[in-house]
């Protein structure tokens, strides 16, 4: 088993390229098309009414694993490690590389799962093999959606099947960013 790639895309100032142990990436294009796209309708409806609270179901089960190195080169080195020494698996390993801005001096390795146990073992597993590439590497772990969901809801770690809007203010920045997305404008 190892990992295959799709081609690095240019996203607004940024670049990504998605990573899956699956050589047609499907569970990264199933999520997709049977998860976020979904999640994020709800979300738009939900704002659409100025809302106190919000109903969450997939961000409460939508995890990534952050690794943060320095540069794309040390991002695709990890995950050839990875599949060297932690190959095979008995689940779906995916996720991106990249950097929201090209100018950074870093760059991250984000993992994508749906299950906290798979992501206590990601997280295991990368916290034993980034030392042997950087030293200095940063990693932790927060929600799916945090950049979305965090900026109304706040701290991940408080969120709910219920959760409160503590930033309402936000509201109409978030929905215009929401219906950006679904749209594919990025």
């Amino acid at each position: 088993m190892e990992f295959f790639a799709s081609r690095w895309k240019e996203i607004n100032s940024g670049f990504w390229m998605s990573f899956e142990n699956n050589p047609r990436l499907e569970e990264t294009k199933k999520n997709i098309y049977i998860r976020c796209l979904p999640c994020l309708e709800k979300l738009f409806e939900q704002l659409a009414e100025e809302p106190r609270s919000l109903l969450l179901e997939e961000p409460l089960n939508c995890w990534k694993v952050i690794v943060v190195l320095n540069s794309v080169e040390e991002c695709l080195e990890l995950l050839d490690l990875y599949q060297e020494e932690k190959f095979p698996v008995n689940c779906n390993i995916r996720g991106r590389v990249g950097s929201k801005d090209k100018n950074s001096s870093s760059v991250v390795v984000l993992f994508h799962m749906l299950d906290e146990a798979v992501r206590d073992k990601v997280m295991s597993d990368v916290k034993e093999l980034t030392p042997e590439i950087n030293p200095s590497y940063s990693l932790f772990y927060e929600r799916g959606c945090q950049d979305t969901y965090g900026v109304l809801c706040g701290d991940w770690s408080t969120w709910g099947r219920e959760t409160p809007v503590k930033n309402r203010e936000q509201i109409p920045v978030i929905r215009e960013k929401v219906n950006k997305l679904l749209k594919g404008q990025y």
